[in-house]
């Protein structure tokens, strides 16, 4: 879909760049990227040579395609006969267009296009009820959106959902208004000003990207520091998908600690207009906006309606910084945005003007405020970096404890960032013929943007005979029916009725005991069937892929956050999930054991799990003291789990009138799941069934959260 968006809304093919950005988002551990973005480039047409000049041929001479290994028509123009080009020279060829661009009412081809009616829909002000007493609007006017603001104050504000869904669904949050903004016009302005820019609170992140590329072409470079830093800014900010629905107020009011955005609205002087339900407009500056940990400058009746950008001053210069695990779809260890403007004062360059913000070290976006007024009127030159930084230290402290870690790590970026701010001014300075020494070659990396090259790679088959498939590139036996939609999944399993839903108890703490589990008001909950424990399990509580030590449910003591500890069974997963919200778990907390070395201090071990590799009389060699050598020393494994994205789903049902079990599961290994499923339901091998669904990929399960199926009357 991302790759059919890019094509579609594109009037030319893209470029290699393009299409690895549009695909920038999308996660995938079951497969190397390489096949994939080699079928996007041959679809795209970006670059002919790499599949029309590839040198494989199998012994007919046919030519072999890289990507998959089997005789394909990736050919240079020069083979294709001159039947082949009459042939193809009347076929008619599709020319890329934007659906924009298509008239609907003559629209008749057949080609799988977003449909065009549905851009001539007339929208309408929509009010829809949903689960639990859930309210949703979706006004057509600032009037409207101010008149449900008076009317629900607490309700939530909905634009493209990138953090409201992680908040509901992961956090439990539960908002029994909310309004979507998504069609105010007012919200959406994007305007070029004399003073700046107006840009709409509503405004996507990627039509602001955008905008700013056709402002930064139109206007001169030294109106636009501000626009070219936040563009820069904007490439590292989430993947494609999420600039596309994302919105500009959405990510400024979350106000997130390490938002990318926040540090350079507050460093360029950026003013956010506010409204109120009376159509009351204040402006306050960007920098007074934050209050405290996801906390603003809102009142309950009040909303943003836009932030104005200004422009730039001759020789005034604007930079952003990021530092992350990773360059791409990674939130930041420390970001900052930095702006100074200098001005000529017999014959020295003086700092008129200077903000310093960084993000990621606070609660909130935090001003280097002594490191600026210590700034303002010095004489720009090299000695000014020693005192800067030990200001910097003062202005920018980080605790031994602070959230995130690395503290020394983070600390030093903060100096970086200010290092190559420092250097990036001296040389733009130094391009304009303003600064006598330019930058050395050493020094020259810490100004330029990184760039990542275009991903190359192949892939080598060998030649084998006829008649054997060792060796030769498999399609899997669920691709095709995977790609064409076909692939029947867990979810897709026809139900019966009266079907109940499960959803899970888990652990809040990450080492206790459990000292009572009350669900009085659980039972209380809509559509309520029951809470099953570890005192129901009829079987053994204990399983394990090859030694049984870890409990289905914890009977007596966590160990972690999120352990299970029961489940609740409902008639919808959503009633489900609410019950198990409501079950009151009353803990002892107990000490936590973060280390290997503090484990081995308190006697803390798994029990039954010495093992010894040994090989002849170990005691008797070291005792003789004829060993040639003797190591001794100690070896430490950082070993780590993966990050499953495997959420999984089973339906379980009856058969027989209770005399046999049957389940579909996404879960690999079914045979696993099924010895298990005996164990503790103490049920006869014979009468328990189990088969596996189509996988998406081996780590990879098609359900985005757990869920598992059960009837009423199991």
């Amino acid at each position: 879909m991302s790759m059919y968006a890019l094509l579609r809304s594109s009037k030319h093919p893209p470029t290699e760049e393009q299409i690895e950005d549009s695909l920038a988002g999308n996660l995938c551990r079951c497969t190397g990227y390489r096949p994939i973005i080699d079928a996007f480039r041959v679809f795209a047409k970006t670059d002919d040579s790499l599949y029309t000049a590839s040198p494989l041929e199998n012994a007919n001479g046919q030519a072999i395609c890289p990507s998959t290994g089997k005789p394909c028509s990736c050919r240079n123009e020069t083979d294709v006969n001159a039947n082949e080009s009459s042939t193809l020279s009347s076929v008619k060829v599709y020319l890329p267009c934007s659906y924009n661009e298509i008239d609907g009412n003559s629209y008749s081809e057949k080609e799988l296009i977003f449909p065009p009616e549905l851009q001539l829909r007339k929208f309408m002000p929509l009010k829809l009820n949903g689960f639990n007493g859930i309210r949703w609007y979706r006004p057509l006017k600032l009037e409207q959106l101010l008149y449900l603001r008076s009317c629900y104050p607490d309700a939530k504000l909905i634009i493209g959902n990138s953090e409201v869904g992680v908040e509901t669904k992961f956090k439990n949050a539960q908002y029994k208004v909310m309004i979507s903004v998504t069609h105010v016009p007012e919200l959406h302005t994007l305007k070029v000003e004399e003073h700046g820019l107006h840009i709409g609170s509503a405004v996507r992140l990627a039509q602001l990207q955008k905008f700013l590329k056709n402002v930064i072409a139109e206007r001169g470079s030294h109106e636009t520091s501000s626009c070219y830093a936040i563009l820069r800014q904007l490439k590292w900010f989430a993947g494609t998908q999420i600039r596309n629905v994302a919105s500009v107020g959405g990510n400024i009011c979350t106000a997130s600690p390490i938002s990318d955005l926040n540090p350079l609205w507050m460093a360029t002087g950026a003013n956010f207009q506010i409204i109120d339900v009376n159509n009351n407009v204040r402006t306050t500056a960007a920098k007074d906006f934050f209050l405290g940990y996801r906390k603003v400058d809102l009142k309950a009746d009040e909303i943003l309606l836009s932030v104005i950008l200004p422009w730039t001053r001759p020789y005034e210069y604007v930079k952003e910084f990021k530092q992350a695990h990773r360059r791409e779809d990674d939130i930041a260890l420390v970001n900052a945005g930095m702006r100074m403007h200098i001005t000529e004062a017999e014959g020295n360059w003086i700092v008129s003007d200077v903000s310093i913000v960084y993000g990621g070290v606070a609660a909130v976006p935090l001003t280097a405020a002594k490191t600026e007024k210590f700034l303002v009127g010095k004489k720009l030159d090299d000695g000014l970096l020693d005192e800067t930084f030990n200001l910097l230290k003062e202005d920018i402290p980080l605790a031994e404890n602070a959230p995130g870690g690395m503290v020394e790590f983070r600390s030093s970026l903060t100096l970086s960032f200010f290092f190559k701010f420092f250097l990036y001014v001296t040389h733009e300075m130094n391009n304009k013929g303003l600064w006598k020494v330019g930058l050395d070659a050493a020094n020259m990396s810490a100004i330029q943007s990184y760039t990542r090259p275009v991903s190359i790679g192949t892939q080598g088959y060998e030649s084998v005979g006829q008649g054997t498939a060792v060796g030769q590139p498999m399609v899997h036996m669920s691709a095709i029916l995977q790609v064409t939609g076909e692939a029947e999944y867990v979810d897709d399993t026809p139900t019966p009725p009266n079907i109940l839903h499960a959803a899970l108890v888990l652990s809040k703490k990450a080492h206790a005991r459990i000292l009572s589990i009350d669900d009085s008001v659980a039972k209380c909950s809509p559509g309520f069937a029951g809470l099953f424990l570890s005192k129901d399990v009829p079987g053994s509580n204990h399983i394990g892929p090859i030694i049984h030590d870890e409990e289905v449910f914890a009977s007596d003591v966590v160990t972690c956050v999120g352990q299970i500890i029961g489940i609740v069974v409902a008639d919808t997963h959503d009633n489900a999930k609410a019950a198990a919200n409501k079950v009151n778990i009353e803990y002892s907390e107990l000490p936590a054991i973060l280390s290997i070395s503090e484990a081995v201090k308190a006697g803390s071990f798994h029990p039954n799990t010495t093992r010894c590799l040994s090989n002849g009389d170990v005691e008797q060699c070291f005792a003789s003291n004829t060993c040639d050598k003797i190591i001794e020393g100690e070896i430490r494994v950082g070993g780590q789990e993966h990050f499953y994205m495997e959420p999984q789903c089973t339906f379980v049902w009856p058969v027989d009138s209770g005399n046999e079990i049957h389940m579909i599961s996404s879960r690999r290994l079914p045979r696993s799941i099924r010895s298990m499923s005996l164990m503790l339901l103490v049920f006869h091998y014979q009468k328990l069934f189990a088969r596996l669904s189509v996988l998406v990929a081996d780590l990879v399960e098609k359900k985005l959260d757990q869920q598992y199926l059960l009837p009423r009357h199991l």
